[in-house]
């Protein structure tokens, strides 16, 4: 061959290579381009829906994790001691250690001390950064599942993919105001951003193999660890959407049966990239609880607290805990298709305790049962079904209290990464139904039934966000909902108390106390060692006696406290003022003394300590009143100090 041909033959094997770089060129190019348009169409929609909430201030724990917060305030400054101390301390000025798992998640707060930094206390800015922060999020679960999904199509067409509807649909939902309007819910939508990242580098790794996507996936599972622990759970969901996703043998797969399929998932799931990938996020989630545990000094609390309002599961046995547990998944999964009755308060006893022979308990079980017989059933004939369901579960699982007890029964915030899967599922029901009907043709089912449930949802956003406006305006929507919530009840009194201290008009002033002690009293009805409400009952009793009220009312509220949290600061603080105070008649002063300490304390509930406590306030009063000085010695005798009782006699 002429040296003329074999240069001719070269060129064309060249050219179609230079084509086909220049074709991948274009795409990458398209790609991109597509992904800003579709990142700035999330990003808007999340301002269209969230807009209302931009000028909002500080509520809830927003003064925990930032206004109130010492270490978030100190900017870059504070930035080590947010990473070497409990998440709240900053806060408290000691580690709380209330929950059983403990709270370490600092990522949060260092974007807080971050904007610290330059913008000092700027609520507005932190709203704008959160509905930003939930626009990306909403935009890299798309791409993310769209790489998954393997969705090639161009264009519009796009918009009728699983991944885009799904996501749409996620980023509507209602039950995300409270993880976006309320700033302290940034832990939340981080946790979900860098989880799905890190799903996004798995699956480049498994396409492509190189070794910057494990580092990249490595990285953005620690940064979702330090987000919140909730990242952990995809330990689990990388591998499974792996192994569903990225089988060669997709078509025969269909044909196997059910048993088979089990077979060839697990038999995936030891394969040699797999096995890399869990073996690198396994390495990331090892070394975040390296540093957790330094820090925190245990995984596990074994000694949390007792009080139910950190532990509500406290004094319940196995079968109460199991079953209203599954009380609370069925008031997910209600949550998550008709989000209505909304509400911030999940405390004891918004949700009852519960026993498995009541009715909506059996019904959560039917429905979990066949939900996990659906996921399993269509392993074989409908992966995305399976997805949906295995994502919702397992992302649920760590905060539904089967693994460890988060300190309440609920959150609406729990189910924010978890609802996607619920959305995938929902949306890929649809396109199965579609299918059958129309051989997936036409997608006028989809787009039929799901354009009303994004507006009915949007609209539900909207009108659920100016909750978060103010602590008066979120405790009155919930309040509303949550009525045998003692939590509700008593933040419903101090929101109110709250207003009548920054009220001038006297009649105003008097009326709010008036609201607020109804709710005080409830609190401690549902819960009666509640110190919060027993602290309410106080304030408003004592406030009510300075503008007028009577002393008879003033003592029977502080006698009835005394009986059941004498620990309540306030109490003793009050007793010392008035002590000093020339208004009230010495008589009656020393009577209350008398019969709250004497009569109540050291008499009825033998709570000898706390009798002496305020028989030695009584005596401040009168020194020399034999009354209160043998209530004294009957409680120091009835302690075993008959030493400390002489002085008395």
């Amino acid at each position: 061959m002429s040296k003329k041909h074999k240069k001719a033959k070269e060129q064309t094997k060249i050219e179609p290579a230079k084509k086909k770089v220049q074709k991948t060129e274009i795409y990458k190019q398209l790609d991109f381009k597509s992904n800003l348009i579709f990142a700035i169409i999330f990003i808007a929609l999340a301002f269209a829906l969230y807009a209302q909430c931009l000028h909002y201030g500080y509520v809830l724990d927003d003064k925990i994790v930032l206004s109130g917060n010492t270490f978030t305030k100190k900017g870059f400054a504070g930035i080590a001691e947010l990473f070497s101390t409990d998440s709240f301390q900053g806060y408290f000025g000691e580690q709380k250690d209330l929950v059983q798992g403990g709270r370490y998640r600092p990522l949060s707060l260092v974007s807080f001390a971050i904007e610290h930094q330059f913008l000092g206390l700027n609520s507005s800015i932190s709203h704008i950064i959160n509905v930003i922060l939930y626009g990306l999020c909403a935009f890299i679960s798309f791409i993310t599942l769209r790489r998954l999904f393997k969705e090639k199509s161009k264009g519009l067409s796009i918009i009728y993919s699983i991944s885009f509807l799904a996501t749409l649909l996620f980023l509507v939902h209602p039950i995300h105001t409270e993880a976006v309007a309320n700033i302290k819910g940034r832990d939340e939508i981080m946790s979900c951003i860098f989880s799905m990242l890190a799903l996004n580098s798995a699956i480049k790794y498994f396409d492509s193999e190189k070794a910057l996507h494990l580092i990249s996936m490595f990285l953005l599972f620690l940064l979702g660890m330090f987000s919140k622990e909730n990242t952990i759970t995809f330990l689990a969901v990388i591998p499974l959407a792996i192994i569903l996703f990225r089988d060669n043998d997709k078509e025969s797969n269909l044909k196997r049966n059910l048993l088979t399929s089990v077979k060839n998932l697990f038999g995936r799931l030891f394969s040699k990239k797999n096995l890399i990938i869990v073996g690198v996020v396994f390495l990331s989630s090892l070394i975040y609880m390296i540093i957790r545990f330094k820090v925190m000094g245990f995984l596990m609390n074994a000694n949390p607290s007792t009080d139910i309002m950190n532990n509500p599961f406290y004094g319940l046995d196995g079968g109460q805990r199991l079953a209203t547990i599954m009380y609370t998944l069925f008031v997910y999964l209600k949550l998550s298709f008709v989000p209505i009755e909304l509400t911030h308060d999940y405390y004891p006893y918004h949700i009852p305790v519960s026993k498995f022979s009541d009715l909506i308990v059996l019904l959560s079980v039917a429905i979990n049962v066949v939900l996990v017989g659906v996921m399993v059933y269509c392993l074989n004939k409908n992966r995305w079904i399976t997805f949906g369901i295995a994502f919702y579960f397992i992302c649920l699982s760590i905060v539904s209290n089967v693994v460890i007890d988060v300190g309440t029964f609920m959150n609406e915030r729990f189910i924010f990464t978890a609802s996607l899967g619920l959305c995938i599922l929902f949306i890929a029901l649809l396109n199965a139904l579609n299918q059958k009907i129309d051989n997936g043709k036409k997608y006028w089912l989809p787009i039929a039934v799901l354009l009303p449930v994004l507006l009915l949802y949007s609209f539900k956003t909207i009108d659920r966000v100016p909750v978060w406006e103010s602590e008066l305006a979120l405790n009155t929507a919930a309040i509303k909902v949550s009525k045998n919530s003692a939590r509700s009840n008593s933040f419903m009194a101090t929101a109110l108390f709250n207003k009548y201290k920054v009220t001038t008009d006297n009649n105003e002033k008097k009326k709010l106390l008036m609201q607020a002690q109804p709710y005080a009293d409830k609190a401690v009805e549902i819960y009666p060692m509640y110190l919060n409400g027993h602290l309410m009952r106080a304030g408003v009793a004592a406030e009510l006696y300075k503008m007028g009220g009577s002393s008879k009312d003033l003592f029977d509220s502080f006698k009835s406290i005394m009986r059941r949290r004498p620990d309540v600061n306030y109490l003793t603080t009050y007793l010392k003022y008035l002590n000093g105070s020339s208004r009230i008649e010495s008589d009656e002063l020393l009577n209350f003394y008398y019969e709250a300490a004497d009569q109540i304390l050291l008499r009825e509930e033998r709570n000898y300590s706390w009798a002496i406590h305020f028989l030695q306030i009584g005596l401040e009063f009168s020194p020399n009143n034999k009354r209160i000085k043998q209530g004294l010695v009957d409680a120091l005798n009835a302690l075993g100090r008959p030493q400390d009782a002489a002085i008395y006699k």
